[in-house]
């Protein structure tokens, strides 16, 4: 691209962030430093289904293809690179010893089960230590990684998550976490655009969450809450329209940016497609193995039951 398209295209991934123009400069300037090699980005994986991937793959602020041609230079990614065997061992072992990148981290960790997740022969617990200590900073992508998630849900690899592990190793470095199930491919980018313009961590919540991608509970900026105001709730799914609260959403208990920012190059999200939040962003997702995820709507007192 030009430099006219290149400064619109700046402007246009401020707009989307933060709403005004503030951080154009800042973003152009990260993309070039990106562009120079300055910054490298190593992406591994635990125990996941490699949905925060396929949400990757489909966003589109930026495209897949624009991210690693025009804004990261991504070392190595378990899905999307052709990269098989030693060569991907060769490519891991000189990021681990340049120790000049953003760790990216997808999945649960099997701290128990250590051979439930491996890297050509060596464990991923050892590979991961390695990782997380020449890092400049870890990025725990999708709720598995922030939490445990739903391999944490059993004890059988004794599945915890990435800042569980930086705890029980000792292993102290800057950590941001990206919840969601899968988490939007806009908070994976736009954190790391973001350290790489700025030189430090974005402003982060009490649980190391960028505030701007976790600012409320989704709750309150729902496109059904005056439906929840007025007592009027989804009962059957054959309802259209009212809040969904008595169908076990999980929107009042869960801080995330779903309603402001959707998936899928901003085509829908949970409530959109008249389903319930089940609160994939939440430090307690899955909840009850033995309960479920959705409730009887007869056992619901929306305002006896909701927590804000």
């Amino acid at each position: 691209m030009d430099r006219r398209e290149f400064i619109k295209y700046c402007a246009r991934i401020s707009l989307m962030f933060t709403g005004s123009l503030l951080l154009s400069d800042r973003i152009a300037e990260a993309f070039m430093r990106i562009g120079k090699g300055e910054v490298n980005i190593l992406w591994l994986q635990g125990q996941a289904c490699s949905g925060d991937s396929v949400a990757l793959v489909y966003g589109d602020s930026p495209s897949v293809p624009e991210l690693i041609m025009n804004i990261i230079n991504l070392r190595f990614h378990p899905v999307i690179s052709v990269a098989q065997g030693e060569l991907v061992m060769r490519i891991i072992e000189e990021e681990l010893r340049d120790r000049d990148y953003i760790l990216c981290f997808e999945g649960a960790v099997p701290y128990k089960m250590m051979g439930a997740c491996k890297i050509g022969e060596f464990y991923l617990t050892d590979i991961l230590k390695r990782a997380i200590s020449s890092s400049v900073a870890v990025v725990t992508v999708g709720t598995c990684s922030s939490y445990g998630g739903i391999p944490a849900a059993s004890r059988e690899t004794g599945a915890i998550s990435v800042v569980e592990f930086m705890k029980r190793e000792g292993l102290n470095k800057p950590f941001i976490r990206l919840p969601g199930c899968p988490t939007n491919s806009i908070r994976v980018t736009g954190t790391v655009a973001y350290i790489v313009a700025t030189g430090k961590l974005p402003e982060l919540d009490k649980d190391h969450r960028p505030k701007l991608y976790y600012p409320d509970i989704i709750h309150n900026n729902c496109q059904r809450f005056q439906y929840f105001s007025q007592d009027k709730y989804v009962v059957d799914y054959n309802q259209k329209h009212y809040c969904l609260f008595k169908m076990g959403c999980k929107g009042p208990i869960t801080y995330a940016d779903c309603p402001l920012r959707r998936y899928n190059r901003n085509t829908s999200w949970c409530v959109d497609s008249n389903a319930p939040c089940i609160g994939c962003a939440n430090p307690k997702f899955p909840y009850s193995p033995e309960k479920g995820i959705y409730t009887d709507p007869k056992k619901i007192n929306p305002k006896a039951d909701i927590i804000g």
